[in-house]
């Protein structure tokens, strides 16, 4: 009898282990991206400074990156550096950490990202030079 119930649990064991390997494979990560002036909505690939899809990319700041969907992958391209296969959606003010877009509409760059709202409410702790752009883009 102890055989029959071993060889009945037998199933169940083999599949756990095909879960549990299925588990332990790498992931795709995907991340929700929304600016929160405008509403855009995507899921990106990447946030941080070095895309791992973009390899000789060292971004300024923390971005939102994805692949670029409209590319084809960098193997069918060779003469295309891989660099080149990649949208940045948009970054975190770097006062409010509001997550932004870079629409001009929604955030000016400056250093670092700064949404609409922080860059024109500050406009005056900008250097002279730059706050003339920052009420053009946003005029």
């Amino acid at each position: 009898m102890k055989t029959s119930q071993h060889a009945s649990t037998e199933p169940a064991v083999r599949e756990k282990a095909v879960l549990a390997t299925a588990a332990e494979e790498p992931q795709p990560t995907v991340i929700a991206f929304r600016c929160e002036l405008c509403g855009l909505s995507e899921s990106c690939d990447y946030r941080g400074r070095r895309p791992p899809f973009a390899s000789k990319i060292e971004l300024p700041e923390e971005c939102y990156v994805m692949r670029d969907p409209f590319a084809p992958p960098p193997q069918a391209v060779p003469d295309k550096p891989s660099s080149e296969h990649y949208l940045l959606l948009g970054a975190n003010c770097n006062l409010c950490r509001k997550s932004v877009c870079k629409a001009s509409a929604c955030s000016f760059f400056y250093g670092a990202t700064f949404c609409r709202h922080c860059a024109t409410n500050r406009v005056q702790e900008f250097p002279l030079e730059v706050r003339s752009k920052i009420k053009k883009q946003f005029a």
